[in-house]
């Protein structure tokens, strides 16, 4: 029983925490799909192909389409004339011919409603500042004084050059779309069509298409984590987030051994630049190193009748943003774990063994 002595205290810190009335919940994540090409987007009369090396991937009321290069994000809108670059525009580029009388319009107004929401869980090219644009996916002609049917098209990729056009012309505006083609509006509202079959739920996939290729990639190689890169042999297999994407978790297989690096959100670098052999690993002693023991045999941790591993964690930097998490099983399996923290190595930004990344 709680005295009354407490009760003004606990008013106090009510008013100090905002109480449960106010309290200010995170928004709830769209249902999110992903699916590997080859495939066909539609929105209205306009379409674009999903290729064998690429994902198409669903959140909410945007669809964006991801290979290693870049990463290109699409929401429906309904947009007034006005809004829209003109013909006397400041720039040659505030609108591109595609060829087939497409056009996209450079385009710096709101994303609607439902994009504004659903943007958070897809934030690449939808950031303020981010360049976009608007192609009208109706293939007749409207009034010039009504909204149009349009799609806000981003990437982190654009940067209101002609150099736009290569990604942009990907978007095509037919009279009459393939009859394979998947309209990612039906998701939200599950007039999802059979083509749709292909797509996975997020949470029936840890690695679904919306974050990984479809593949691991066997060794050797190199990979970087903004800012830090190891090499991994032959024998050992890396599944990695899209390299557009630079988020999600990289695992580093061997044999029935799996290493998890997450992070850092911004890059990692080293204590003293001028220092040419320092190692990440000399900033362990501002972070971590936590063990956590195994909690028990079986399920819902281990198959029936297996123990499950304890494990490490790892963390390297002091600031969480620009921090590098390691986890890995304990026991005789931790040699894999730390024997990676040895190969670690900062990474200069365009170290060519890093491979493709956002322009």
């Amino acid at each position: 029983m709680i005295g009354t002595k407490c009760l003004p205290y606990l008013a106090a810190l009510g008013l100090v925490l905002g109480g449960p009335a106010q309290a200010t919940l995170p928004p709830l994540s769209p249902p999110q799909y992903g699916a590997y090409g080859p495939l066909i987007l539609c929105e209205g009369d306009l379409s674009i192909a999903v290729e064998p090396n690429e994902a198409a991937h669903v959140v909410g009321s945007i669809f964006r389409i991801i290979n290693d290069d870049y990463v290109v994000a699409a929401t429906p809108a309904l947009l007034p004339i006005s809004s829209l670059a003109s013909l006397g525009g400041t720039s040659k580029t505030d609108i591109i011919g595609l060829g087939n009388l497409t056009l996209a319009f450079r385009y710096r107004g709101e994303l609607p409603p439902s994009g504004a929401r659903d943007a958070i869980f897809a934030r690449e090219g939808f950031r303020d500042g981010d360049v976009r644009y608007a192609i009208s996916t109706q293939y007749a002609s409207t009034s010039s004084d009504s909204l149009r049917s349009m799609l806000i098209i981003a990437s982190p990729s654009f940067d209101g050059s002609e150099a736009d056009k290569a990604i942009l012309s990907r978007f095509r505006l037919d009279a009459v779309n393939p009859s394979a083609c998947i309209r990612p509006a039906g998701f939200a509202a599950g007039k999802t069509d059979r083509g749709a079959a292909v797509f996975v739920e997020s949470f029936e996939d840890s690695f679904y298409p919306g974050l990984y290729p479809a593949a691991p990639t066997d060794g050797p190689g190199y990979h970087c984590l903004n800012g830090v890169g190891f090499a991994f042999y032959a024998g050992e297999r890396l599944r990695r987030p899209w390299q557009s994407l630079q988020v999600g978790q990289s695992h580093l297989m061997r044999s029935n051994v799996v290493v998890t690096l997450s992070g850092p959100v911004e890059p990692m670098r080293p204590t003293d630049p001028g220092d040419a052999r320092e190692h990440p690993a000399g900033q362990l002693h501002g972070s971590g190193v936590t063990f956590y023991p195994s909690r028990g045999v079986g399920p819902p941790y281990a198959p029936p009748g297996v123990r499950e591993d304890g494990s490490w964690l790892i963390e390297l930097g002091k600031d969480k943003n620009s921090r590098l998490e390691i986890r890995f099983p304990a026991g005789d399996k931790a040699l894999a774990g730390f024997a990676l923290i040895e190969r670690l190595e900062f990474v200069a930004p365009g170290d060519p063994r890093c491979g493709t990344a956002p322009r």
